[in-house]
């Protein structure tokens, strides 16, 4: 039986992990290490994770209502105006009333906040092109698609109740 070792917290205490673990295994690896190089790379920008995905939002939808936003981010409206509310004071994204229903606002980015964007996108891109590191074209190509066809199989998956 092959193993692999991997570092708990503390670097002198290796456990090991039978590589047979299942495929959730393996996708958490892999996107906790995407996910250590993006991050490293927004923190340099000052930017957590949300505040990116916020400002992604707004640079390809232009415009978004606090709730809008919430729902995309996939986060809670709290959360969400915390968020919204600190990159309001970074000058990064601006609310404008709406012509129609002044009780509704509408935020999208200002000039900085796209400039960043265009920035942060880079960073993504980094971070894609390290993971990429030594795959063929053809690779990346049946990785995304064997990728893609999990995910469907989990979301048309019948989803198990514990009662």
């Amino acid at each position: 039986m092959q193993e692999r070792r991997i570092r708990e917290k503390t670097p002198t205490m290796p456990i090991k992990v039978r590589v047979e673990v299942g495929l959730g295994f393996h996708l958490r690896e892999a996107y906790r290490a995407f996910s250590r190089q993006f991050h490293a790379r927004l923190a340099l920008h000052d930017i957590t994770h949300a505040q990116w995905v916020v400002l992604w939002l707004l640079s390809q939808a232009g415009s978004l209502t606090p709730i809008m936003l919430a729902r995309e981010a996939g986060i809670k409206k709290a959360s969400a105006t915390s968020v919204i509310e600190s990159l309001k004071r970074r000058k990064l994204i601006h609310g404008m009333e709406d012509e129609r229903d002044r009780r509704r606002l509408n935020l999208s980015l200002t000039p900085s906040g796209a400039r960043l964007v265009r920035i942060l996108i880079a960073c993504a891109g980094e971070a894609n092109a390290l993971g990429r590191a030594g795959l063929s074209d053809d690779e990346i190509e049946t990785l995304l698609r064997l990728l893609r066809s999990v995910t469907a199989n989990f979301e048309n998956g019948k989803i198990v109740s514990g009662k």
